[in-house]
């Protein structure tokens, strides 16, 4: 009698290896995931850093701003680093020279690229800049519970840290 199919003990073999399989699979996923989007918050922190340094070294000082939204057309922090002017900006604005005697405004960033900077963990959370004439800081809430919810950077040469506030 030829014997067609597989035996139940087959059966369970098989999915038995499944499951240890997607044992070890599911959490590296994970894990890769979470390093994916510090991986993508930290680009988009240096690539901040670098146009806020380029802004300073332009006008000697950063742009000043609490706590704003660099993702919303209107705010000071967007208007001043896209060069859009408007009422908000107050230092790369027309009739203005920087350092170099080159008038504003001045395109530091296009308008589509800080459009796309979007906060990986949550996209209607943006990422806020707070900053003064000497220093600047850029934060990413990241929804977590934990004792550490937030990323920040705060100059050119740190890296993205995790903070609890």
């Amino acid at each position: 009698m030829k014997r067609r199919g597989f035996t139940l003990i087959e059966l369970m073999v098989v999915i038995a290896i499944i499951i240890i399989l997607a044992a070890i699979a599911i959490p590296n996923y994970l894990s890769m995931t979470a390093r994916a989007k510090k991986s993508r918050v930290a680009s988009d922190f240096a690539a901040l850093a670098t146009t806020l340094e380029s802004f300073k070294m332009d006008w000697n000082k950063y742009p000043t701003a609490t706590d704003a939204d660099l993702t919303t057309s209107g705010t000071s922090i967007y208007d001043e680093l896209t060069g859009a002017g408007g009422t908000v900006a107050t230092i790369n604005v027309s009739p203005a020279m920087t350092a170099a005697g080159d008038a504003a405004p001045i395109k530091y960033m296009t308008t589509s690229v800080l459009d796309s900077m979007k906060n990986p963990y949550d996209s209607a959370v943006p990422y806020t800049y707070t900053g003064d004439d000497t220093s600047w800081t850029l934060k990413c809430n990241t929804g977590d519970s934990s004792a550490t919810p937030i990323l920040v950077r705060t100059d050119l040469t740190t890296v993205v840290t995790a903070s609890g506030s």
